[in-house]
């Protein structure tokens, strides 16, 4: 039964310095272009992401750290 775990795991963002995939979602923005743009810290070393999300069946991508 391994196959669906490993599947699972690979969904969802993974935090670049410690690879937590818990966070915090500070604020949320929609787009113009039907996109969401969220800012989320890192529940675990404090990093704080920017992340783009779309309604398609693609997954969020972290598109830069932000101050």
């Amino acid at each position: 039964m391994s196959g669906p775990r490993t599947q699972r795991e690979n969904l969802g963002i993974e935090c670049p310095r410690c690879g937590c995939r818990h966070f915090y979602t500070t604020h949320t923005e929609p787009l113009r272009d039907g996109r969401i743009r969220r800012r989320k810290v890192c529940r675990h070393c404090g990093r704080k992401l920017l992340t783009l999300e779309t309604t398609a069946a693609k997954p969020a991508t972290v598109s830069q750290e932000y101050a």
